[in-house]
């Protein structure tokens, strides 16, 4: 080995044992799938850098279902994960009990076949709701809570086969975070469905981060760090002007939709008090912070 090349190996090596020396937190997180992935972790980036200087984050390549979440937290293959509070139980996971959409993903709007607009236009309550039969992920959150409302619910072990099953009428609609519908409907144009117009179907829920109840470093810096950020106002400036916000302003109509509320029995309230009553915001709420900017309430 020439002088040149140990003397590259010595420098590399030794700047990675420097780099690792500086870390003050090291964090495993899993693979970014999407745009809400990486508002997630320009969320907890923030959050933590509130309390910790040097955090060193790296991701898996490796897709994993919430079903296997757990494990990988046990098995040290990942430090902390993101899902909604009903996917997840508490004995297995520690919850930091801030919601991380403010419980935006309590509000689900419809996806149909473009042709079904109008026997939707007929629906005004949860008994007519109840009439059809909605398409949801085997491991979601939401399924149970949509059973326990008593939808009937057909579910797929991958989330991504529903946009098929819903075009080949295996199920009449697919309720979704009001976020979420049109830009996969963007990436899915050969497919004939659509947003549905007129509803909106509302429960309390909220997504959390989880991590090993070994962790309690991890857990008191993010529950720390992002009680600060949203007492300074960064949290929500960062959360509002995100393209997932912006797209839910433009698009989602809240003003001409029915609301349909039902219970979550599988859902209780947070740490963080996001009302005097420590609930979740209510719909008023809710709209009044994607309608007005946070610099402006």
């Amino acid at each position: 080995m020439s002088k040149n090349i140990k003397l590259a190996w010595f420098l590399s090596f030794n700047l990675l044992s420097f780099s690792v020396l500086c870390c003050e937190l090291s964090v495993s997180l899993p693979k970014i799938e999407s745009s809400k992935d990486q508002l997630i972790v320009s969320l907890f980036k923030l959050s933590i850098g509130k309390v910790i200087d040097s955090t060193c984050i790296t991701s898996i390549n490796e897709i994993i279902t919430d079903g296997r979440k757990t494990r990988y937290i046990d098995n040290n293959l990942i430090s902390v994960v993101w899902a909604s509070a009903s996917s997840i139980a508490e004995r297995d996971l520690q919850a930091i009990k801030i919601p991380i959409f403010k419980g935006l993903l309590g509000y689900r709007i419809f996806v149909i076949n473009e042709r079904d607009q109008p026997i939707f236009d007929q629906v005004e309550t949860l008994q007519d709701l109840q009439k059809f039969t909605a398409g949801q992920g085997l491991f979601w959150g939401d399924t149970k809570v949509l059973r326990a409302a008593g939808i009937n619910v057909i579910t797929s072990s991958q989330g991504r086969r529903l946009w098929q099953m819903l075009n080949l009428k295996r199920f009449d609609f697919m309720p979704l975070a009001v976020h979420e519908p049109w830009k996969d409907l963007s990436q899915r144009q050969e497919l004939e469905l659509a947003v549905e117009k007129n509803l909106m179907l509302v429960y309390p829920s909220a997504f959390y981060f989880y991590v090993s109840h070994k962790n309690k470093a991890l857990y008191e810096a993010l529950i720390e760090g992002m009680t600060l950020a949203l007492k300074d106002g960064s949290y929500d400036e960062l959360l509002y002007h995100s393209d997932m916000i912006q797209s839910v302003i433009k698009y989602a109509n809240f003003e001409k939709r029915k609301i349909i509320r039902v219970e979550n029995p599988y859902f209780s309230p947070g740490l963080q008090a996001l009302t005097p009553k420590d609930e979740l915001v209510a719909t008023t709420d809710l709209i009044d912070f994607l309608t007005k900017k946070p610099e402006n309430r």
